[in-house]
């Protein structure tokens, strides 16, 4: 039977809530965005790179955990700092990391390589895509924190 990498370390996973900095909420906010953009970014780079340099059964194995190990990670982070997050994001995160998953399931049980590729290009965007608004969200924060001093 195939395992995700998610299910052999089952047991690993926080338990909950993470206290990102001491400061006042903004700055948690700010930096909580700023790592879930990172993490979106490192996706994107990682996927590229695979996308780029591998093929067959190796390619296979390869997408299979990457996409298991970001929609998990995506997914606690999350869940971790939705209340300084926002629900909104916290929401489309939740929804990319779930895509990643079926994606993953598709590669366990049919290994369709083409189709997988095409669905993690996708993924690999949306990526980008929800980095960029975390991106403009705390450039739009910024300036009103100096608009006010």
């Amino acid at each position: 039977m195939t395992m995700t990498v998610y299910q052999r370390t089952r047991g690993a996973r926080r338990a909950g809530p993470v206290v990102l900095c001491p400061g006042a909420p903004e700055e948690q906010q700010m930096m909580a965005r700023g790592i879930i953009r990172r993490m979106l970014v490192q996706f994107h780079r990682e996927w590229t790179a695979l996308r780029e340099s591998e093929s067959g059964e190796a390619w296979v194995t390869t997408a299979n955990a990457l996409l298991d190990r970001y929609s998990h990670q995506l997914y606690d982070i999350v869940c971790d700092t939705e209340a300084i997050v926002g629900e909104d994001l916290a929401v489309e995160i939740r929804c990319l990391s779930a895509d990643m998953i079926k994606t993953t399931n598709i590669l366990i049980m049919i290994g369709c390589e083409e189709e997988c590729r095409e669905r993690g290009d996708t993924l690999a965007k949306e990526a980008l895509r929800y980095a960029e608004r975390c991106l403009v969200k705390l450039a739009g924060r910024r300036e009103r924190e100096e608009e006010t001093r």
